[in-house]
């Protein structure tokens, strides 16, 4: 979707932030909903500059409970389960979802952070 698309179904949900810099973006805007903050952009390399990522955070840093704001990923609520039960049923070679390198598959907490990539260029 385009820039404005995104931006107003985003704003179904949270007051939109729009500016700010991220090296190799066309655009970029964020929201805060509940205890989730969310950045959606799209980087040089996305088709006719749309939207090809989001980035989706929990505010807490290192979470040991589930998120109050399900974030689905098929049929999982990635921030509703910890890591070890996530890990598990996740499909890792999937490279539309992309966990951080530094994530334990044994954690018995809560991820507080995936990245979800549409844009197929060659910038990861």
């Amino acid at each position: 979707m385009t820039e404005h698309a995104a931006q107003w179904t985003a704003s179904t949900l949270a007051d939109i932030r729009v500016g700010g810099w991220m090296c190799g973006a066309h655009w970029t805007f964020f929201f805060v909903h509940c205890d989730i903050l969310v950045t959606a952009y799209a980087c040089t390399a996305c088709a006719d500059q749309l939207l090809g990522h989001l980035i989706v955070e929990r505010t807490d840093r290192v979470p040991d409970r589930a998120a109050d704001v399900p974030v689905a990923f098929g049929d999982f609520d990635l921030f509703g389960y910890p890591i070890h039960e996530l890990t598990e049923v996740l499909d890792p070679s999937d490279r539309k979802l992309l966990l951080s390198a530094d994530v334990n598959p044994q954690s018995t907490h809560y991820l507080a952070s995936v990245r979800l990539d549409a844009c197929e260029g060659d910038h990861r």
